[in-house]
């Protein structure tokens, strides 16, 4: 179909059909896309929190004080128990007196449940309360990570099972 200026134009049938088609392959990726995006939201808070668990053991040998990594609320107060957690921060502590060393809010939807709501680092090298904590996403869609954090204050990322998660 040629126009009075010679070009060729495209009609009202050939646009939707077009659009369609593009309407179908946008609804097949979004559901993938979801779940890379919640996967990388899970990778991001554990190597966030990775850090921090590294940085609060470093400090604690340096300054030859007690650190405590703890999983906190939105205000940033140590929760007691084992409730799942927003946050987290750690600090360094010497008589009463404690600094913050760092404190994060995880991304939303995603959620840190340990087997113990505090993380203790003596000025030791080889010192540290035992703990699992388990970053979750509460939409079910990323896949949960686990750090585990043995007696001598190492940490190793692993995959964890949902049920972790209260799945």
């Amino acid at each position: 179909m040629r126009n009075r200026n010679g070009s060729r134009g495209v009609t009202l049938v050939e646009l939707c059909f077009g659009l369609a088609v593009i309407a179908i392959l946008a609804g097949l990726a979004v559901p993938p896309m979801r779940a890379a995006l919640r996967n990388g939201a899970v990778r991001s808070a554990t190597l966030d929190l990775l850090a921090g668990v590294q940085q609060a053991r470093a400090s604690s040998i340096l300054e030859a004080r007690p650190a405590t990594l703890c999983l906190s609320d939105r205000a940033g107060r140590c929760l007691r128990g084992n409730a799942p957690a927003p946050a987290w921060n750690a600090f360094l502590e010497r008589d009463g007196e404690t600094r913050t060393l760092t404190r994060r809010l995880l991304p939303a939807g995603i959620e840190i449940r340990a087997s113990r709501a505090r993380l203790d680092f003596w000025p030791y090298a080889m010192a540290a309360s035992t703990n699992t904590l388990t970053i979750c996403d509460t939409q079910g869609l990323g896949r949960p990570r686990a750090l585990v954090i043995s007696q001598t204050g190492r940490v190793r990322v692993e995959d964890a099972d949902r049920e972790a998660c209260g799945a």
